[in-house]
């Protein structure tokens, strides 16, 4: 018995020095579930290497959804699209996400609470899951950060940084402004990334309105004939949900 024990501890230690955590957590339970069933060697080991797999799944979902910086967590399946002009059809094909196979990009459309950033969450944290990168921001906050950034001499690091992600969610277009020169680095960083990486961004704007963020009738021009050269959008429509929920 002090032979099997001093066995286990050994083949344990072993695994966790070559960070094998899954086949170690599930070792004891595989290996009486193994002598139960008179499994062979084979068998057993299968079944520690799926579990061992599994695990680093497990760990590598965790690790994307940490680098996405979603502001908090919203699937599809507590969505309501009764009562709403969502296509729910295009929704669904959306979170499918054949969308970042072929960089295509994503507009919400609509007014406050009316779950523009619930869907851009849900579709890009599905991507996240199948194994694609994504990184989320509101619109107002990456703008003062590549601004900070070429001011403090570090220009273009961020925008390396977004270059090498498969989805980039901009959030609340056009509820806060922000100084044209923030305005012509956006414009720079989206177009950098044109055709690579997917956009999804969400405004309670018109594209007529667009121009009023950006300060530049032409630069918006362009940048919205790059953007929704390849593109899905997505009428959300006025209504709040959250007003008509409320008690």
């Amino acid at each position: 018995m002090l032979e099997k024990t001093s066995s286990r501890d050994h083949i344990l230690s072993s695994m966790k020095k070559l960070k094998l955590c899954g086949m170690a957590q599930v070792y004891d339970e595989v290996i009486d579930q193994s002598i139960k069933r008179k499994l062979s060697f084979g068998d057993t080991f299968m079944q520690l290497m799926d579990a061992e797999v599994k695990s680093r799944q497990i760990k590598a979902i965790q690790a994307r959804m940490r680098e996405a910086t979603f502001p908090e967590s919203k699937d599809l399946h507590d969505f309501v699209f009764t009562d709403t002009p969502i296509n729910q059809e295009q929704v669904m094909q959306l979170y499918s996400g054949d969308f970042v196979k072929n960089s295509q990009n994503i507009i919400l459309v609509g007014g406050t609470g009316t779950g523009k950033s619930h869907l851009a969450i849900a579709i890009s944290s599905r991507a996240v899951r199948d194994g694609y990168k994504a990184r989320f921001f509101n619109l107002v906050d990456l703008a003062n950060q590549l601004e900070k950034e070429k001011l403090d001499g570090y220009a273009g690091k961020l925008a390396r940084q977004i270059e090498k992600i498969d989805i980039l969610v901009l959030d609340e277009l056009g509820y806060l402004p922000f100084s044209k020169n923030s305005g012509q680095l956006i414009f720079h960083l989206l177009s950098k990334i044109h055709l690579k990486t997917s956009i999804i961004i969400t405004t309670n704007l018109t594209f007529a309105e667009w121009p009023q963020v950006f300060g530049n009738n032409k630069m918006t021009t362009a940048l919205l004939d790059r953007i929704t050269h390849h593109c899905d959008i997505i009428e959300t429509g006025n209504d709040s949900y959250r007003l008509k929920t409320r008690k």
